[in-house]
């Protein structure tokens, strides 16, 4: 086999691989481009040593190269757009929250409903809150102060008599 067929070989197998990146085939080019990699040198080897070894460091060198290529461009491709997940945005403090309005809690004063051991669920301001204690347990029909509100979890503490 002649050096153009080898050379052609190899470099199908190299695009055939990096196709696979961008184009869902449950792994049909990976395995055309691990067959038409391993006939190209199978052949380099039997044309000359020094050409199978030259054309096997080559590929060496160029295969991960083009995976890593290939990863840094997919998420930029149409089908990698559809795929991938979108950088996580910063947010406001109050955007946080599923529930907006906790964050107007902090700092807040109410009287627990049920037994807080630790999580519970308390009156503050007239509304039903479910809230954690923090440190010890804290009795029914306690005065609680909200501490700190993070996310949804509103962090309470027995108010001192």
């Amino acid at each position: 086999m002649g050096y153009f067929l080898i050379i052609l070989l190899l470099v199908a197998g190299l695009l055939l691989l990096l196709m696979e990146i961008f184009i869902p085939s449950h792994g049909l080019l990976t395995v055309g481009a691990v067959a038409s990699l391993g006939a190209g040198l199978f052949f380099a080897f039997g044309r000359s040593v020094p050409f199978g070894i030259g054309a096997f460091i080559i590929v060496a060198i160029l295969l991960p190269l083009e995976i890593a290529f290939g990863v840094k461009l997919f998420p930029k491709t149409w089908m990698g757009r559809k795929i991938m997940l979108r950088a996580r945005q910063k947010t406001a403090r109050e955007e946080r929250s599923s529930a907006a309005g906790l964050f107007a809690l902090e700092g807040k004063e109410g009287v627990t409903i049920s037994a807080c051991h630790p999580a519970g669920v308390a009156d503050i301001e007239g509304a039903r809150v479910d809230v954690v204690a923090q440190g010890m347990m804290i009795d029914a029909d306690r005065p609680i102060i909200v501490v700190r509100v993070k996310g949804n979890r509103v962090v309470v503490k027995e108010k001192a008599s």
